[in-house]
């Protein structure tokens, strides 16, 4: 079996999650239906990167996720849209850190960039069209996200 970016990609965010977030990993199976509730894209992180490869990573956590973040990475009760949107960050910039030394090849590395929110109306399928894309979906005992890497 051969192991794939997505492969790889999930355990870092899963490790990610437990380290920074006090968060555990949970098979779908294992979440009752009304509580999978689906990233809506309404806040995204974007950390783009190049070097020994060109790309982003986007993390999309639902509403729920994106509190938990906030709350348990800051240590507080209820966060502000300020607090989530760096947590939030924060995670997208740790999670695509530890990703981007898949990418290293004949001693190049990979630089990336700070991570940034994504506008409202911006679509990453278009700024990074011409790329390979991979997506991820993780569940944890807080929430759902879901993960792209575009990379060439």
């Amino acid at each position: 079996m051969t192991t794939t970016y997505t492969d790889k990609i999930h355990d870092i965010a899963l490790n990610t999650f437990e380290i920074t977030c006090y968060m555990y990993p949970l098979d779908e199976w294992e979440m009752d239906d009304e509580d999978i509730i689906q990233p809506d894209g309404s806040v995204r992180s974007i950390v783009q990167f190049d070097g020994a490869a060109e790309g982003a990573m986007v993390i999309n956590p639902n509403g729920d996720l994106l509190n938990a973040i906030a709350a348990n990475m800051l240590g507080i009760d209820e966060a502000n849209e300020e607090e989530k949107k760096g947590a939030l960050c924060e995670i997208a910039n740790i999670i695509c850190g530890n990703t981007v030394p898949l990418f290293s090849r004949n001693e190049k590395i990979c630089y990336i960039r700070p991570p940034r929110i994504a506008g409202e109306n911006e679509d990453p399928d278009i700024v990074f069209e011409n790329m390979t894309k991979e997506d991820v979906k993780v569940f944890l005992d807080e929430g759902v996200v879901d993960i792209s890497i575009y990379y060439s």
